[in-house]
C-alpha cells in the first residue's frame, strides 16, 4: 500500500493518539463477593493483551517514521526544511536590526553634546547626571533600509521553500508493509 508523506505523517498522527487510548490498568481492586482468581486473570489478560496493541502500534509507528525520513532525505525535504529553519532564525535576528532607532545626524548629536558641555556647573541636569549623555542609534536609515529588504527576501524564500515541501509531501510516497496494514487495520486506522 503507497501513502504520500502527508497522508503518512497525518497516520503517524492517528497511532500515537491510539496508543493513547489503550488502557494500561496495572491494578485492581476486589471486592468481598468477587472471585480473586478470575478477576485478576481477566485484568492480566487484557494487560497483556492491550501491551502487545501497544507494541505493534509502536513498531508500525516507528517503521512510517523511518521510510518518511528516508523519503524526505532522498528526494530534498530534509535539506529544505533546514534551509526554513535557518531563514527562521535569521529573521529573529533581522528582528531587532529592522525595529531600531536610527542614528541622530552627526550634527545634531554634536549640537547636543556641546549643549551639555557647555551649561553651567550648578544646573539641575549635571547635579543628577541625568542629562549627561545622549543617545542615539547606531544605524542609518539606509541601513535599516537594507534589512528591511533581507526580511522582505527571506520571506518570499521561506514561503517558496513552504510550498515546495507541500508539493514534495504530496508527490512523494512511501511503501506500507502487509504487517504494518494489518496492524493498523485491525486497529480501524486504515
Amino acid at each position: 500500500m503507497k501513502l504520500s508523506l502527508r497522508k503518512a505523517n497525518a497516520l503517524q498522527n492517528a497511532i500515537q493518539e491510539q496508543i493513547k487510548t489503550i488502557e494500561m490498568t496495572v491494578s485492581v481492586s476486589i471486592n468481598e463477593f468477587q472471585e480473586i482468581n478470575p478477576t485478576l486473570t481477566k485484568a492480566r489478560d487484557t494487560l497483556i493483551i492491550n501491551d502487545a496493541r501497544r507494541k505493534s502500534l509502536l513498531q508500525v509507528l516507528y517503521t512510517i517514521r523511518a521510510q518518511i525520513g528516508n523519503a524526505n532525505d532522498a528526494v530534498g525535504v530534509s535539506q529544505r526544511l533546514s534551509q526554513s529553519a535557518y531563514i527562521d532564525k535569521r529573521l529573529a535576528q533581522l528582528k531587532t536590526l529592522t525595529d531600531s532607532t536610527v542614528s541622530e545626524v552627526e550634527v545634531v548629536l554634536m549640537g547636543k553634546l556641546d549643549k551639555i558641555r557647555n551649561r553651567p556647573a550648578d544646573s539641575r541636569h549635571s547635579l543628577y547626571g541625568s542629562q549627561d549623555e545622549v543617545h542615539t542609534g547606531v544605524l542609518t536609515t539606509e541601513q535599516v533600509s537594507t534589512f528591511k529588504a533581507e526580511v522582505a527576501a527571506l520571506k518570499k524564500d521561506k514561503q517558496n521553500l513552504n510550498d515546495q515541501v507541500l508539493e514534495l509531501n504530496v508527490r512523494t510516497e512511501i511503501d506500507l508493509d502487509q504487517t504494518s496494514i494489518d496492524v493498523l487495520t485491525s486497529e480501524t486506522l486504515l
